[in-house]
């Protein structure tokens, strides 16, 4: 909020700076001198037409629009038409879950007395032992996680 608000209120003050300088009157410009001679800008535009005029950067702007002019119409309009057709004619599935799915999920259901025995095993085993993991070496940490999973997966 804090962020918004100050977003606000510095949009505000470069819309009232900015109002402000264009009532102000300019200070009077002094002449400028005729140029001598070409500008730096000005020879770097002629050098980018020479650049530009050259054979191989020709060559170049050719391929680079024939490559932009594939990737615009890469699907041509007849083949996704087919693709249209050809996907109307597969059947829809409604159900949500296929039936594979519908089986993975009672496969993990359990009943109200496991879930009771379960809960009554974890209150049985004592309360849990906390371990600081920033004492713990490289390789104790590995054999604790390796116990961790096999005590999750094995009962």
């Amino acid at each position: 909020m804090n962020k918004l608000l100050a977003s606000l209120i510095a949009g505000t003050f470069a819309v009232v700076s900015t109002a402000a300088m264009a009532q102000s009157t300019p200070a009077p410009a002094a002449p400028t001198p005729a140029p001598a001679a070409p500008s730096d800008a000005q020879k770097l535009k002629d050098d980018l037409k020479k650049a530009q005029s050259t054979e191989k950067a020709k060559k170049f702007s050719a391929e680079e629009q024939q490559l932009q002019d594939l990737s615009r119409n890469s699907p041509n309009p007849n083949q996704q038409k087919a693709n249209v057709d050809a996907s109307k004619m597969q059947p829809r599935t409604k159900a949500k879950y296929d039936e594979k799915a519908a089986q993975a999920l009672s496969d993990t259901s359990t009943n109200e007395a496991q879930a009771k025995a379960n809960v009554a095993a974890s209150k049985a085993s004592g309360p849990r032992q906390k371990v600081d993991l920033s004492k713990l070496s490289k390789q104790e940490k590995q054999d604790l996680l390796r116990q961790l999973q096999k005590e999750s997966t094995g009962q």
